[in-house]
């Protein structure tokens, strides 16, 4: 990410100050995304009853992926779009945690999985209230 952070930093344009805020919700959303991604592998994996924490994976990684690419453009953006996006992503990022803290005793990678994605909505939270208007 060190690059990325280096982008951010040269970026001739960019919409607001608040640089620092949307490089941890790319990480995050990154992260995220992937997490997710290797949880719903896991879970394929595991056997039992696991359709909707793999769903919601899945679907958690597609709008983290999304929200890592609309913040790694520093430049103005839709300020609704981005709005909804952010929304969104908080929505699913919550519903995989808590899909996940249900299989966390017994199944490590849904503990890991419900952390990154407390962890992202938290930082789309952030990147809420740091947009400009």
């Amino acid at each position: 990410m060190d690059r990325l952070k280096k982008m951010f930093d040269t970026h001739p344009a960019p919409a607001s100050g608040a640089g620092d805020t949307a490089l941890a919700g790319v990480t995050a959303a990154v992260e995220c995304s992937l997490v997710c991604t290797t949880c719903a592998d896991a879970c394929l994996s595991e056997g039992a009853d696991m359709a909707e924490c793999v769903r919601l994976n899945l679907d958690c990684a597609e709008i983290c992926g999304a929200v890592a690419r609309m913040l790694a453009r520093p430049g103005h953006q839709d300020r609704e779009t981005l709005d909804r996006l952010l929304a969104a992503c908080i929505r699913a990022c919550r519903a995989c945690a808590e899909e996940c803290e249900r299989h966390a005793e017994s199944m490590e990678h849904c503990r890991i999985c419900a952390e990154s994605c407390r962890r992202c909505a938290e930082a789309c939270e952030e990147m809420e209230g740091a947009l400009v208007a």
